[in-house]
């Protein structure tokens, strides 16, 4: 497995994309597509913002600077590749953190609906995450239009920062399955197996 930031980002973003669509198809019972949309979209803007602040400076994307430094200084005394192979237990920043860090500290606006869009997917995220989450019909429809626009505000917005973003997107989670069985052959095989039964 190789995932780069940004395509760990994209991944979870097709995975989103994937989820919705999936759900537009299902007539009873598309409550686990949004739930799904919901956990990817937000990790895959988190991973997306992190990703933005990396391009800035790698040690804005960890939660305590100085343990960053000591991990990275063991990292190249010990030829490793990354400093979580130092050490594992390295903390990085949440969502807000990484919009705050990347306005105040970068000067890289984040428009305001959009951090709106995303509070509010965040909200959602941790009550599905760590507890239990109710709405009305009602709210319900509200949820999943706010789902739709941040998926689309999120587009619009990485498209501007990463060039062949949404190429990325189309090329996420491509999977090939190899030679597709000759479905043919198989039944003349069965078939002339079952002809050689029946002359025993």
């Amino acid at each position: 497995m190789n995932f780069s930031l940004i395509e760990n980002g994209v991944d979870s973003l097709k995975a989103a994309y994937n989820s919705l669509t999936e759900a537009k198809y299902v007539y009873e019972g598309s409550e686990h597509h949004f739930k799904d949309a919901t956990l990817s979209l937000n990790h895959a803007n988190e991973i997306l913002f992190k990703t933005l602040l990396k391009e800035q400076h790698e040690f804005l994307i960890f939660s305590d600077i100085s343990a960053y430094m000591n991990a990275k200084a063991n990292m190249l005394i010990g030829a490793k590749s990354n400093v979580f192979e130092v050490k594992p237990n390295l903390k990085t920043i949440n969502l807000k953190e990484a919009i705050m860090r990347l306005s105040l500290l970068c000067d890289i606006e984040v428009p305001k609906h959009f951090i709106d869009a995303l509070e509010d997917l965040t909200k959602k995220r941790n009550q599905i995450m760590h507890y239990a989450i109710k709405m009305s019909q009602e709210e319900y429809e509200q949820f999943i239009q706010k789902l739709k626009d941040c998926y689309e505000l999120t587009i619009h917005y990485f498209s501007q920062h990463f060039k062949g973003l949404v190429l990325m997107l189309e090329n996420a989670r491509f999977e090939f399955y190899g030679d597709e069985p000759d479905v043919e052959a198989m039944a003349d095989e069965a078939y002339l197996d079952w002809l050689a039964d029946q002359d025993n």
